[in-house]
C-alpha cells in the first residue's frame, strides 16, 4: 500500500462511516520519514455506539516503509495485573521527526489474564489478529491494542477500528457478554 491510498482510506472511513460510527474526525497526511511514510489519526466521540463510557479514544495508525500498518489505542487496563505473563521486546523506530526516536514495549504473550485472551479471542474470530503491547513513553508505562498487518480496503479499515475502539471497553469492567453483542451488532452491518 502507498501513502495516497492510506490517506485515501482514512478519509473516506470519516466520510462514509463517521456519522454512524461516531467518527468526530480524522487525520490523515504523508511524511518524509523512512519507516512511516504516512500516518491516520481517527477520532472516537464519546457518544460513538462502539463506546458504553463516554470517554473518547483516538486510533492511531502508521503506514511504515514496508507498506504494513501499525494501529494503535490505549487499553484502559492496570499493567500489575499482569502477571505471570510472557512477552518479547518491540522496538518501532519513529522517524517523523529529528532525531528520531524509538517506541519500546512489550508484546504480551502467554498471558492468563481474561481481558487480554478476550482481546485475542475475538480478534481472531473476525480475522484480524491484534496484540497487546505494554509500551513505555514518556516514562510512564500505557497498554495498548495494537493491529500490525495489511489493510486490504476500507471495509477491512473498518472492522478493524470497530475491533480496536469496541474491545477497549474491556478495561473498564464491562460485562464481557455486553461486549461480545456490541461487537457482532456492528460486525454485521459493516
Amino acid at each position: 500500500m502507498d501513502s495516497s491510498r492510506f490517506i485515501e482510506l482514512v478519509l473516506d472511513l470519516h466520510n462514509k462511516y463517521g456519522s454512524a460510527l461516531g467518527i468526530s474526525d480524522v487525520y490523515a497526511y504523508s511524511t518524509l520519514g523512512r519507516v512511516i511514510k504516512a500516518v491516520g489519526t481517527v477520532i472516537i466521540s464519546p457518544n460513538s455506539p462502539m463506546l458504553f463510557n463516554k470517554t473518547p479514544r483516538t486510533v492511531s495508525m502508521y503506514l511504515m516503509g514496508n507498506g504494513t500498518v501499525l494501529g494503535l489505542t490505549d487499553l484502559p487496563i492496570n499493567t500489575q495485573g499482569l502477571t505471570d505473563c510472557g512477552g518479547r521486546r518491540i522496538e518501532v523506530t519513529n522517524d517523523l521527526y529529528k532525531p528520531p526516536s524509538r517506541l519500546v514495549a512489550i508484546d504480551v504473550t502467554n498471558c492468563q489474564n481474561d481481558t487480554i485472551n478476550l482481546i485475542k479471542g475475538v480478534s481472531r474470530k473476525y480475522g484480524i489478529n491484534l496484540e497487546v503491547w505494554v509500551a513505555n513513553e514518556l516514562s510512564m508505562e500505557n497498554t495498548k491494542v495494537v493491529f500490525r498487518g495489511s489493510i486490504k480496503d476500507l471495509k477491512h479499515l473498518v472492522r478493524i477500528v470497530i475491533i480496536m475502539t469496541t474491545l477497549t471497553n474491556t478495561g473498564i469492567n464491562n460485562n464481557i457478554n455486553s461486549i461480545l453483542q456490541l461487537i457482532n451488532e456492528l460486525m454485521s452491518k459493516y
